[in-house]
């Protein structure tokens, strides 16, 4: 038999036929009703293949299938249908400095606050912080392209900061390969965000303890 061939072909000729149906029909005629016809009930019964292949889900695949059956009834959009829907893309005509212009202040509001709390700790603050609005310029990066680009950040992804620049153009800045430089108003000082330590999903970021390193480099 070839390999692309189906384990459950039929037999040939005239075989498939007689092979065990008279031990099938008795003993289906001693286990149903009396009114019932063996032959209508034979017809409908289905093959059961000893892998299972004949059942809707394997047992391997209940828990995912209870997890998307889950998030279809709360109306929650699978990672792969938020992909496909493009959930997460920035349309062009929003490619506009001046659009993102009022996050920036408001990023700047939200530093002054922390700052508020004290200087003591505020680094380990910073560390922590929520970057959309913050006002980043690449100062070391291993693709010399991108060094000095400026812009606001839009979008932060577990290894992406988002850049809209002044020239209106959107760069996707890797955050393992480069450091960037902030500067607050309200301390009146930059601050070097070393890209490598910042390389996981904001909401983990917030609640991740740093180790702190004598050197990191690119």
């Amino acid at each position: 038999m070839d390999k692309g061939e189906s384990v459950y072909q039929p037999l040939p000729g005239s075989t498939s036929n007689k092979l065990g149906q008279k031990a099938v029909k008795e003993f289906v005629n001693d286990f149903i009703r009396p009114t019932s016809n063996v032959d209508k009930v034979l017809s409908e019964m289905r093959p059961v293949y000893i892998d299972r292949s004949h059942t809707f889900v394997k047992e391997q695949d209940k828990k995912e299938l209870a997890k998307k059956l889950k998030n279809k009834k709360d109306g929650k959009l699978t990672a792969k249908e938020k992909r496909r829907l493009k959930v997460y893309d920035i349309p062009k005509e929003a490619h506009q400095y001046k659009l993102f212009e009022p996050l920036s202040q408001l990023w700047q509001g939200y530093m002054s606050k922390l700052l508020s709390q004290g200087s003591v700790n505020f680094v380990q603050k910073l560390i922590k912080a929520d970057f959309h609005g913050a006002t980043m310029t690449v100062v070391q990066t291993t693709n010399p392209s991108y060094i000095g680009i400026t812009g606001i950040v839009i979008q932060e992804t577990m290894s992406m900061f988002k850049i809209i620049t002044k020239e209106n153009k959107l760069k996707q800045i890797p955050k393992n390969s480069s450091n960037f430089d902030i500067y607050i108003q309200e301390a009146q000082k930059n601050y070097t965000l070393y890209g490598p330590q910042f390389v996981a999903r904001p909401a983990e970021r917030a609640s991740k303890k740093f180790k702190p390193k004598p050197t990191i480099d690119l």
